[in-house]
């Protein structure tokens, strides 16, 4: 359900950008002016406005908001639709881009007010009207990918994280297994919200969809372990998160780690005689624990596929999706020496600075995230105040 809302919202985003940008474009050639289109769109809140062709302060905005929520609430509605539908062919996509223009059209004859589409036209004209819903059916096109084409569609992926996860290892892998049609579920300690990091600053929260007391091995095709220096150390004290980790390579299904997860399949006992790659912190912890630490972007040994840290993540990602597939497999290193690679001499630079200025970043991100909201408010006071005198009039 998130994933169908979050492209949904995307997709509304994409269909106001289109249907905007063509209608600013189709009215300055019919009127000579950028603004007439979204003028009369306000016409719909604002019954007895006149509105004219140049920017108006209490028009203008309100025509963009009305436009912009209308297709954001399109935009949802049409990935619902399409999660159903599921069209699996390029005709299906089509038909279904050209389904939401010809629905467009129908919302705005049918539902919305009857002086919208007149104030609409005369704006715009013929062929301005014509471009706005072909801008709608072409956004709806793009916005719409087959599912046949998507490597993971109708697998489950579990991830398996807590408090303290490291969120670009996270999110970036999710993203792209979603994006390939996986679905992602994320299993944890705890029930609701778990924060994530940006290596010693709180992060985003990502919520839980099952606890791993609820979650069965059998149910998911594969199983991620992002890192964070937290996360990972709660996971591998957790019986019931060692022996859901050892049920998945029982099964031999594929184990996706980087970072510190590996700590996680390392307290499992799965990693002896095996090659793998960490954060080279935990090095010594997995040599101990069997297995032969390789200084390496990406190492894959059997079902198990390994990452060091952040920097590797555009490898990583690649190799992981492939592996999930099964399309592309990365190779295995049977030439790998047995020793383990040497120790570092220090810690990575990267993270030694990105300790240092994250929280400055971090810090000066709430200024201007409270600057822009104060600006933000004073740009909306001509919208607040045509909507306060139509409730007015109206009332």
């Amino acid at each position: 359900m998130r994933a169908i809302v979050t492209r949904g919202l995307w997709t509304g985003a994409a269909l106001t950008a289109a249907t905007a940008t063509a209608m600013m474009s189709s009215s300055t050639i019919a009127r000579g002016s950028p603004w007439a289109g979204l003028n009369a769109m306000a016409t719909a809140a604002m019954p007895t406005r006149r509105v004219g062709l140049r920017f108006q302060g209490d028009a203008t905005p309100l025509g963009f908001l009305l436009l912009t929520g209308g297709l954001l609430g399109w935009g949802l509605v049409y990935q619902g639709v399409l999660a159903r539908a599921r069209p699996e062919r390029p005709g299906g996509v089509l038909l279904a881009s050209a389904l939401s223009a010809l629905g467009g059209y129908a919302v705005d004859a049918l539902v919305m007010p009857e002086r919208l589409v007149p104030n609409f036209r005369r704006a715009m004209g013929t062929a301005g009207t014509l471009a706005k819903y072909l801008a709608l059916g072409g956004a709806s096109f793009f916005a719409a990918r087959p599912a046949r084409h998507r490597r993971l569609a109708g697998r489950k992926i579990a991830v398996l994280t807590a408090d303290g996860f490291e969120q670009v290892e996270l999110f970036t892998p999710a993203r792209a297994i979603g994006a390939e049609g996986g679905e992602v579920e994320v299993l944890s300690l705890r029930p609701g919200k778990i924060v994530g990091m940006n290596v010693d600053v709180p992060g985003r929260r990502v919520r839980v969809q099952r606890t791993i007391r609820e979650a069965d091995p059998a149910e998911y095709d594969a199983l991620f372990v992002p890192g964070g220096f937290i996360a990972p150390d709660f996971l591998r004290q957790s019986q019931e998160v060692r022996e859901f980790v050892r049920a998945f390579d029982a099964a031999g299904k594929p184990i996706g780690a980087i970072c510190h997860g590996a700590w996680v399949l390392a307290s499992a006992g799965i990693l002896r005689g095996r090659h793998i790659t960490s954060w080279p912190g935990i090095r010594d912890d997995l040599v101990n624990a069997g297995a032969t630490w390789r200084d390496e972007a990406v190492v894959r040994d059997g079902n198990i596929i390994s990452s060091r840290g952040p920097q590797d993540l555009p490898v990583f990602t690649s190799a992981l999706v492939d592996f999930f597939t099964g399309s592309k497999p990365t190779p295995e290193r049977p030439w790998a020496p047995a020793a383990s690679s040497p120790q570092r001499s220090a810690p990575p630079a990267m993270a030694l600075a990105g300790a240092a200025h994250l929280p400055k970043v971090a810090k000066a991100r709430s200024v201007l995230g409270l600057t822009a909201a104060f600006a933000v408010g004073l740009a909306a006071l001509p919208v607040l105040r045509a909507f306060t005198a139509f409730t007015r009039r109206r009332w």
